[in-house]
C-alpha cells in the first residue's frame, strides 16, 4: 500500500512537544494547569493556544467512565400495552429498546413502533420524557411522529411511534445518481428546518437515524438527545452523541445551536456524494482526535475523496464549496441556517451562483453561460462576447488550480494528523505518568481503580461500570486487565440479581479467558450463558447468533474444524435474515467463517470469504477498524497456508502497519507481529524474525498473560527461528517454557508445532528423547488429518533422521 509522505521533522517535534505539555498538565490539579501552560510555553503564544484548546477538550470529556451505564434491557411483563400487542424487538440502544407492535383491539389495523425505557428514574427517565415533549411539537411528514405514550405497571415509560417501513439511508442511496441524492438531501433539510422553526435541534443527525420510505419521503428518527433552543443546549456531559457526526462544539462541550445540525448535514452531504466518511481512518480514533482534526478546518473536499476522475469533476467547484462552508469549525462561518444550506444546493442544481463561492466574476460568468447556453451560443461571434468568454476561461483555469492546491493542502493536513496519531500511540511509552505509560490501557486502569474505591460498599451501583470497563479493556485486546473486572462482577452476582446481565458478563469472560488459553473454562462459561438465552430464544436471537462465533472457535481449537465450519455455515443464513448483508454482525460472521474454511483446509473458500468480509467492512466505512484488521490478518494467514509468501508478507505488513498506527500495543498487535515473524522466517530473514518475536512476546505477556495461546505461539515461533539459526540451547529453552505450561488449552496445530520443535532440538543435540518427541508429533499430526499437511516436510525430515 502506497502511503503519502509523513510530516516534516519540525512538525513531528512540535506534535511531540504539545503531547508532552498535555501529559504534564493533565497530571496537575485543574486550578494549576493554566499557570503551568503559560510558564512552559513562554513566548510561543500559538503553541500555548493549541495546547490550551486541547486541554479544555480533554477536561470536558473527563469523568465519563464514572457514571453508571444503563442496565440491560428488560422484557415488558405483558405482550399487551393498552390496545397494542408487541410483536418483536426491532432495535436496542443505551436507553431502551424498540418493539414492532400492532393494534389488537379490533377497531382498525395499524402497525407502530413502541420505545421502552430500560429502567425507571435517573437521567434516562428525564431524557425520555423530554423526547416525548419534543416529538409532540413536531408534526411533519419527514419526522416519525409520536402517537401515544404511557407507563408500564413497573413505572417504566414507553412511547408509541409511527412505524416507518423504510430503507436505511445508506442502503437506499447506493443506486441513486448525484442529482437524486441531492434531491433526497433537500428533503432531509426540509425536515430539519421544520424542527428548527419549532425551536428543536436534533444533535444526532446521521444515516442510521434516517429512513427512506417506499414513496421516497424521508423520516427522521431518534430525538433522544435533541434539545429545545429556548432551553439548555450546552450539555458537556452528554456522551450519547456520535463522535464522527458531531460538530466541534459538541465534542468540546461548547454552546450548541441550529448551526450544530448544519455541521452534521455537511458531513451527511459529504457521505452522500462520496459513499465514505470524510474523516477516513480517524473514524474510530475517538472524540479528542476528531475534535483536534475538526478544529484544523473542514475535511478534504468531496472531489478529493473519490477515486473516479469523472466523479471528482462532478463534485469539484460548487459542491466542494457547499460542503466546505457547512463544515467550517467556527459556527459563525457556516451557513446561517439549514434553509441557507438547502438554498445553495438548489441554486447549484439550477446552475445559478451559490453563496459558498462568493461573487468572483469568472464564476458568475460561467454560471450565466451554463443557464443561458442558447443565447450565449448566438452571440459567440460578437467580439465582446468572445473576449468575455476567453476571460472566463482564464479565470476558470486559475480557480481550478487554486481548488487543486486547496485539496492538496487538505490532504497533507489530514496525513499529518494521521501521522501524529500514529506517533502518539507508538511512542506513548516514552511519556510516563507516575511510571506508567500514558495509553488507553493506563486511562482504563486508572478508571477501574477509581471504581473499586468509589463503589466498595455499593456493588449494584458499580456493576454496570465494571462491565463497561471490562468490555473496553477487551476491545483494546487487553485481556489480562479485562478478566479481573468480569470476575469481580460475577463475585457479586447474587447481590446484583440481574440474570440477563450475568449471562452477558459470562459470555464476555468466556471470550476473554479463551484468548488467555483457558479453553475448558471458556466452554463452561459459554454453555451457561447460552442456557440462559435459550429460555427465550426469540428475544435473545441476536446474542445467540453472536455466540456461535465463540462456539465455533472453541470447536476449532478443540480439534474439530469440521464442526466449527458447520456451526458458522448454519449461522450465516440466520444472520443475513436478521441483519442483512450490510451489517457489522454479518461482516464479523464472515470474518470468522473465512478462518473456519482455512482451518478446515478449504483455502480458496477461506480467501474468497475473507475478501467478501473486507468488502463489507469497506462499505460500512470501517475498513481500518479492529475487526477489519483481523480480517486482513486472516486473509494473510490463508496466503501463508497456500505457500504464497509474497502475498502473505504484503498483507501482514499492511495489517501490522495500520494496527500499530491506529491501536498501538495490544494482544492483537502482538498476534500480527508473530504472524509476520513466521513469514519473514520462511523468507530466510532470520535475525529480523527473531527481533519481531522478542517484541511480540513482551507485548503478549503484558496484554494476554503467560499461558495464553498468543504468548505460547510467539514462544514457539521464537524457538523455530532459533533452531534455524542453530542456536539450539536457546531454542530448547524457549520451547521448555511452552511445555512448562498446560498445553490442553492450545490449538492442536500449535501443540504440533511445539512438539516438532522439541523433537528437532533433541535430534540436533543427539538427545535420545528425540524419538519420543517425534512419536508424539506424529500422533498429533494423525489426529489433525488434512490440517497437518503444512507440517509434513518437517515430519519427513525427522522420520529420515530416525
Amino acid at each position: 500500500m502506497t502511503r503519502p509522505a509523513g510530516p516534516s521533522g519540525d512538525e513531528a517535534a512540535r506534535f511531540a512537544r504539545i503531547e508532552a505539555l498535555l501529559d504534564a498538565a493533565l497530571d496537575l490539579p485543574a486550578e494549576a494547569r493554566e499557570a503551568f501552560l503559560t510558564q512552559a510555553c513562554g513566548a510561543d503564544h500559538a503553541l500555548c493556544r493549541e495546547a490550551r484548546s486541547l486541554l479544555a477538550a480533554a477536561a470536558a470529556s473527563e469523568g465519563f467512565l464514572e457514571t453508571s451505564a444503563p442496565s440491560p434491557a428488560q422484557s415488558p411483563p405483558e405482550r399487551m400495552l393498552g390496545p397494542w400487542r408487541l410483536v418483536r424487538p426491532i432495535g436496542r440502544g443505551g436507553m431502551g429498546e424498540v418493539w414492532l407492535a400492532e393494534r389488537a383491539d379490533g377497531r382498525f389495523e395499524q402497525q407502530v413502533a413502541i420505545k421502552l425505557l430500560h429502567r425507571v428514574g435517573g437521567d434516562e427517565d428525564a431524557r425520555f420524557l423530554r423526547e416525548q415533549r419534543l416529538l409532540a411539537r413536531l408534526e411533519h411528514p419527514g419526522i416519525a411522529r409520536l402517537i401515544d405514550a404511557g407507563a408500564l405497571p413497573d413505572g417504566r415509560p414507553y412511547m408509541v411511534m409511527e412505524y416507518v417501513d423504510g430503507t436505511p439511508l445508506q442502503v437506499h442511496v447506493r443506486a441513486l445518481a448525484f442529482d437524486q441524492r441531492l434531491a433526497l438531501f433537500l428533503r432531509i433539510c426540509e425536515a430539519v428546518a421544520f424542527a428548527h422553526r419549532h425551536l428543536v435541534i436534533h444533535r444526532d443527525l446521521k444515516p442510521e437515524n434516517i429512513l427512506v420510505r417506499r414513496d421516497g419521503r424521508v423520516a427522521l428518527l431518534d430525538f433522544g438527545i435533541a434539545r429545545r433552543l429556548d432551553g439548555e443546549v450546552n450539555q458537556t456531559g452528554d456522551l450519547r452523541l456520535t463522535p464522527r457526526y458531531a460538530a466541534p462544539e459538541q465534542l468540546s462541550g461548547d454552546a450548541q445551536s441550529t448551526l450544530t445540525d448544519v455541521y452534521a448535514l455537511g458531513l451527511l452531504l459529504h457521505e452522500l456524494l462520496t459513499d465514505r466518511s470524510p474523516w477516513g481512518e480517524l473514524v474510530g480514533a475517538g472524540p479528542i482526535a476528531l475534535l483536534q482534526r475538526a478544529r484544523r478546518g473542514p475535511p478534504p473536499a468531496p472531489s478529493a475523496s473519490v477515486d473516479s476522475a469523472v466523479r471528482a469533476r462532478a463534485l469539484r467547484g460548487d459542491l466542494d464549496a457547499i460542503v466546505h462552508k457547512a463544515l467550517r469549525p467556527e459556527p459563525a462561518a457556516r451557513y446561517a441556517s439549514v434553509e441557507a444550506l438547502a438554498e445553495d444546493v438548489r441554486r447549484h442544481q439550477a446552475h445559478r451562483t451559490v453563496a459558498a463561492r462568493g461573487d468572483a466574476l469568472g464564476y458568475r460568468v460561467r454560471r450565466l453561460l451554463r443557464r443561458y447556453w442558447f443565447a450565449a451560443a448566438a452571440v459567440t461571434t460578437v467580439f465582446i462576447g468572445l473576449l468575455v468568454a476567453l476571460s472566463a476561461i482564464s479565470m476558470a483555469r486559475n480557480e481550478a488550480v487554486r481548488e487543486r492546491d486547496i485539496a492538496q493542502t487538505e490532504a497533507r493536513r489530514s496525513k499529518a494528523v494521521r501521522d501524529y496519531l500514529g506517533l502518539m500511540f507508538r511512542d506513548a511509552g516514552r511519556h510516563a505518568r507516575d511510571g506508567d505509560a500514558l495509553t488507553a490501557k493506563a486511562v482504563l486502569d486508572q478508571a477501574a481503580d477509581r471504581v473499586v474505591q468509589d463503589f466498595s460498599d455499593d456493588p449494584v451501583a458499580s456493576a454496570d461500570v465494571l462491565k463497561a470497563l471490562g468490555e473496553l479493556h477487551f476491545y483494546i485486546d487487553d485481556y489480562a486487565a479485562a478478566e479481573p473486572l468480569f470476575r469481580r462482577w460475577l463475585a457479586q452476582e447474587d447481590t446484583i440479581a440481574d440474570p440477563e446481565a450475568a449471562a452477558a458478563v459470562r459470555f464476555a469472560l468466556a471470550e476473554t479467558v479463551n484468548r488467555m488459553g483457558h479453553g475448558a473454562e471458556a466452554r463452561a462459561l459459554l454453555d451457561a450463558a447460552q442456557r440462559y438465552w435459550q429460555t427465550d430464544p426469540v428475544r435473545h436471537a441476536d446474542v445467540l447468533l453472536t455466540s456461535r462465533m465463540l462456539q465455533a472457535r472453541l470447536q476449532r481449537e478443540g480439534g474439530d474444524p469440521a464442526g466449527a465450519l458447520r456451526t458458522l455455515e448454519a449461522a450465516l443464513p440466520q444472520r443475513l435474515a436478521r441483519s442483512g448483508s450490510e451489517h457489522v454482525e454479518t461482516a464479523t460472521l464472515l470474518t470468522n467463517l473465512g478462518v473456519a474454511y482455512v482451518q478446515a483446509g478449504h483455502l480458496d473458500q477461506g480467501i474468497e470469504v475473507s475478501r467478501r468480509a473486507l468488502e463489507r467492512w469497506d462499505r460500512l466505512q470501517m475498513g481500518s477498524g479492529s475487526e477489519a484488521l483481523n480480517t486482513l490478518n486472516n486473509l494473510a494467514a490463508a496466503h501463508y497456508r497456500q505457500g504464497d509468501m509474497e502475498a502473505a508478507e504484503a498483507t501482514f505488513a499492511r495489517a501490522l502497519e495500520l494496527r500499530r498506527e491506529l491501536f498501538g500495543p495490544s494482544a492483537a498487535t502482538a498476534a500480527l507481529i508473530g504472524n509476520y515473524a513466521r513469514v519473514v522466517h520462511r523468507q530466510g530473514r532470520l535475525v529480523e524474525a527473531l527481533a519481531l518475536c522478542a517484541e511480540g512476546e513482551i507485548m503478549a505477556l503484558a496484554h494476554a498473560g503467560s499461558v495464553s495461546p498468543l504468548t505460547q505461539a510467539l514462544r514457539v515461533t521464537r524457538g523455530e527461528v532459533l533452531l534455524a539459526l542453530r542456536r539450539v540451547d536457546e531454542a530448547r529453552a524457549a520451547l521448555d517454557a511452552v511445555f512448562r505450561e498446560d498445553l490442553s488449552g492450545l490449538p492442536a496445530t500449535l501443540r504440533l508445532r511445539a512438539t516438532l520443535g522439541m523433537a528437532e532440538a533433541a535430534r540436533l543435540q543427539d538427545d535420545p528423547a528425540a524419538a519420543a518427541a517425534f512419536d508424539q508429533a506424529q500422533a498429533l499430526a494423525d489426529a489433525l488429518g488434512t490440517g497437518a499437511a503444512e507440517f509434513e516436510p518437517r515430519l519427513d525430515a525427522l522420520r529420515r533422521a530416525q
